[in-house]
């Protein structure tokens, strides 16, 4: 007669390696997605506030367009009213001090600018899009006053020529000293999202 070898009719125990293995898999692939969805949040929060930027710009050129304003047709278009502060158009006749960037401080604070005397009155605000626009605008000068050398001003000698013959008009009658002024401009938006605009001009 055969041998027949002795079977257990039991099967043998799971060890539970293999359910390890699965909860180890599947905890990694939860962090996996973890990391994605974050960084697709990231992603978004980035892309959002890049437009917010660019469109803070764009609408910061409606504050230095109004900044120009004053010296073409407001109140700054004369030299006399250019010699003396006006606070009331964010305007000063001296040099603001500035931060390393060289913005003016009484810009970046909002309590530098009011103790400064200056208004807010000629702030450009846009109620629908929750943007505002502030300017100052101060000659770069060491001190107030009709700005006539370069040792008070940051400016240039424009040369000026009599009229009359060809020969006349080479003749050099006198020099006039135009002084810098420096525009700077702050365009608040959603988020409490900034962006600062700067330009010079002479008058």
């Amino acid at each position: 007669m055969p041998n027949i070898m002795n079977r257990s009719i039991f099967p043998k125990q799971q060890q539970g390696a293999i359910m390890i293995i699965t909860l180890i898999a599947l905890s990694l692939l939860m962090l996996s997605a973890l990391a994605l969805i974050r960084s697709f949040d990231t992603s978004l929060s980035m892309a959002g506030n890049l437009a917010f930027k660019r469109d803070l710009v764009n609408q910061g050129e409606r504050g230095m367009a109004k900044a120009i304003a004053l010296f073409n047709t407001g109140p700054l278009v004369t030299e006399g009213a250019r010699n003396g502060n006006s606070l009331t158009n964010n305007y000063s006749a001296t040099t603001l001090n500035s931060d390393s960037h060289g913005i003016p401080l009484v810009l970046i604070n909002n309590a530098a600018f009011l103790a400064a005397g200056m208004s807010s009155g000629a702030d450009v605000s846009d109620a629908s899009t929750g943007i505002t626009v502030r300017f100052v605008v101060d000659r770069l000068c060491t001190t107030a006053g009709v700005a006539f050398s370069s040792d008070k001003c940051i400016g240039f000698k424009q040369t000026s020529s009599q009229g009359g013959t060809s020969r006349d008009a080479e003749k050099k009658v006198g020099q006039e000293f135009q002084p810098v002024y420096r525009i700077s401009v702050r365009a608040t938006g959603p988020r409490n999202t900034q962006a600062y605009l700067q330009t010079t001009i002479t008058r």
